[in-house]
């Protein structure tokens, strides 16, 4: 990746970047030849160095009746960078109960594509804690669409302490794909695809449902509701009780 272009996803873009770069490359000096060394006109140059001197990025020496601007070391984009992360950390709590708060409309996200499905997947090891359960009906799709991805996801999971409870389609190689079932805290029926005509996937966990459709677009979407995953959780108990005695051996 470029330095402009990881600069500028910290926030020190465009001109403040060229600005930033020409008084590390020159190691101090004055405004005139920073300004000559990023080809930036004068007036704005000592604006943005008035700027990144305010961030901390830049200080400036006094010697006689010159003054001289020299860049701080660069660790501080780190230690600044950081500082935002506990910054953040010390909200979060605040922010997730306001995200997790009782909704009266549902709220529905959409994902497309390879990347939108995995981030949608993503949201149920945010989403859940040691001890708690994924509810889930496997047709086709993320084991022939996503193997790495599904078999980083399971090992995260499992890192995690999430249970798995499915219903799977009797597909080929389920069979070779179920036997670290036990190592992997996945729970599961198997039926054959008369008793279970399922192409796609749907999780059920806390107030939400996740289903991904791997047909020829590959979408997503997660629906949060208390009402519609309570609705949805109890359909799942009722097929996983009706599927005990028709489950493959």
């Amino acid at each position: 990746m470029q330095i402009n272009e990881v600069l500028k996803q910290i926030g020190v873009d465009g001109k403040k970047a060229e600005i930033y770069l020409a008084c590390l490359e020159l190691g101090g000096a004055t405004g005139y030849l920073i300004a000559k060394k990023s080809g930036i006109k004068r007036p704005t140059a000592y604006d943005i160095i008035n700027h990144l001197m305010r961030e901390g990025l830049v200080y400036k020496n006094i010697k006689g009746s010159v003054t001289h601007y020299f860049p701080t070391d660069p660790q501080i984009l780190v230690n600044k960078t950081r500082e935002k992360v506990r910054k953040i950390e010390n909200v979060l709590p605040v922010l997730q109960n306001l995200y997790n708060s009782p909704k009266v409309k549902p709220f529905i996200r959409y994902f497309e594509g390879r990347d939108g499905i995995q981030e949608m997947y993503e949201d149920s090891l945010r989403s859940l804690k040691k001890g708690d359960e994924i509810l889930a009906y496997v047709g086709e799709g993320v084991i022939d669409n996503l193997l790495d991805y599904a078999d980083d996801y399971v090992k995260r999971r499992v890192e995690k302490g999430i249970v798995l409870r499915g219903i799977y389609k009797a597909l080929p190689g389920i069979m070779d794909y179920m036997k670290n079932n036990q190592q992997q805290l996945r729970v599961v029926r198997i039926l054959n695809e008369k008793d279970f005509p399922v192409s796609n996937e749907t999780n059920i966990y806390k107030n939400k449902v996740a289903i991904a459709s791997y047909g020829q677009e590959m979408f997503g979407m997660i629906i949060e509701s208390a009402e519609i995953a309570k609705s949805q959780k109890a359909v799942f108990e009722l097929a996983w009780r009706g599927g005990e005695g028709l489950q493959l051996n």
